[in-house]
């Protein structure tokens, strides 16, 4: 799948690009996008540019865009639910 260097070639990311499910949620989500239109509205507005129109973009800018998105989901929701807010899953 992934090379040694955690980056993506450009066939898995097309493939990504294609793929109808969101890999974060399984939700639908726009064709040639990284994530579906509801998990990119959680991003802050500079985190959005990097997981939006990725056949256009280079591997490594996507990679390293979905993985700082992953970041923020994990820290931010997890701070949430440490103060007593948020859906427990």
């Amino acid at each position: 799948m992934r090379d040694n260097e955690g980056s993506m070639t450009k066939e898995q990311l097309n493939q990504l690009a294609r793929t109808p499910n969101c890999p974060r949620c399984t939700g639908d989500k726009t064709i040639g996008h990284g994530l579906c239109s509801r998990c990119r509205s959680k991003l802050p507005a500079q985190m959005r540019a990097g997981v939006e129109g990725i056949r256009s973009k280079d591997a490594w800018t996507v990679v390293r865009a979905l993985r700082a998105a992953a970041n923020y989901f994990d820290v931010h929701f997890q701070s949430v639910r440490n103060f007593g807010g948020g859906r427990k899953h």
